[in-house]
């Protein structure tokens, strides 16, 4: 993947570029984001870089070998490790040996070629770990250091790129530690993470963090992505809200057992979007309409709701809304995190 097909954040691209021209790239990159803005791609489009024949022009010339292999994610100094968890086609040996990214390696790929700005349920689903949060054991990291003992096969460096740092356990961070202290000769980590708040803090500190902006709609459109926000979503969030407004418990009823139905990935992706959608509400009842990208279909809802909910709200529904994430993350039972988040904004409104 090249720069030039990656969508937004074009000051950043240009920045990574000429860092790597002026010989400044740091060895390790902390590409931070929310779900699906691009950090992924943008990851793989510095690799090449990186690794290209014939750069030019600010971008890799996309038509030489090494970025042939890129294109395919099948270049030999290009590296994966993201979360995974046990599934039915594993044997007992791998299981008791350790789970790793290269056994789910083929279907990563394929998921990434076919949906470069992918979430992290989109992972699972391709994985097939059901409805299971996965996780990167002590194994990968003891395989990254095998791996990245021995010299470059093809380019100028071996690249690895971490999904979701944030969910390694502590001897994995441990581990990788010392990889990211004493790098080998000629490597590159570029981790992407949703939350660098739970990578350990002496990882972070030897990672240049770069924060990725959000796409705006036509980015959004451009990538393909205008339509991740599922239909249901919208309707249970309006559900709730209209409940609160009300101050009707019992309508409350079915949008908590919806919402403890879904898998855990889609639990937190709504209340981000939930996040979102009262973030839009608040800036329309603060006169701020114009930067609130509205579209077509929400516009004259948020506007009603801008009109009836108090300014206390906002900020109690978005700590409420961190914390279901948190209890998310941390397996408590659903239908408590969704029945009390529910209690909260209703009671707020």
């Amino acid at each position: 993947m090249q720069f030039a097909q990656v969508t937004g954040n074009g000051h950043l691209k240009a920045l990574l570029a000429q860092m790597v021209d002026n010989n400044r790239l740091p060895h390790a990159i902390l590409l931070t984001e929310d779900d699906a803005w691009g950090a992924m791609p943008l990851a793989i489009a510095l690799a090449q870089y990186v690794n290209c024949e014939n750069p030019s022009g600010g971008d890799s010339c996309g038509v030489c070998d090494s970025c042939h292999k890129y294109g395919k994610l099948i270049h030999p100094d290009l590296h994966f490790v993201f979360p995974v968890a046990a599934t039915k086609g594993l044997t007992e040996s791998e299981k008791k040996a350790g789970i790793i990214s290269d056994y789910f390696l083929d279907s990563f790929r394929q998921m990434v070629l076919r949906k470069p700005y992918f979430d992290e349920q989109d992972l699972y689903d391709a994985i097939e770990i059901e409805n299971k949060s996965g996780s990167i054991c002590v194994a990968e990291a003891k395989r990254l250091t095998e791996k990245l003992s021995l010299r470059a096969f093809e380019g100028k460096y071996k690249t690895v790129i971490i999904y979701l740092p944030e969910k390694m356990n502590q001897d994995t961070a441990n581990k990788l530690l010392k990889l990211i202290e004493e790098p080998p000769a000629g490597t590159l980590f570029i981790m992407v993470s949703h939350a660098p708040e739970r990578i350990i803090s002496t990882i972070r500190s030897r990672c240049q963090l770069i924060r990725l902006q959000p796409l705006t709609r036509k980015e959004k459109e451009a990538a393909g992505i205008a339509a991740r926000v599922k239909p249901e979503y919208r309707e249970l969030l309006i559900q709730l809200l209209n409940a609160g407004i009300a101050k009707s418990v019992i309508d409350t009823f079915p949008v908590w057992e919806a919402l403890a139905d879904m898998v855990r990935e889609r639990q937190k992706e709504w209340c981000l979007y939930a996040e979102s959608y009262i973030r839009k509400i608040y800036m329309t009842a603060s006169g701020l309409e114009g930067i609130a990208d509205l579209d077509g279909e929400e516009a004259d809802t948020v506007r009603a709701f801008a009109a009836r909910i108090k300014p206390s709200f906002y900020e109690t529904a978005y700590k409420a809304l961190e914390g279901a994430m948190a209890s998310v993350d941390s397996n408590v039972n659903p239908k408590l995190t969704f029945c009390n988040l529910c209690n909260i904004l209703l009671l707020s409104m």
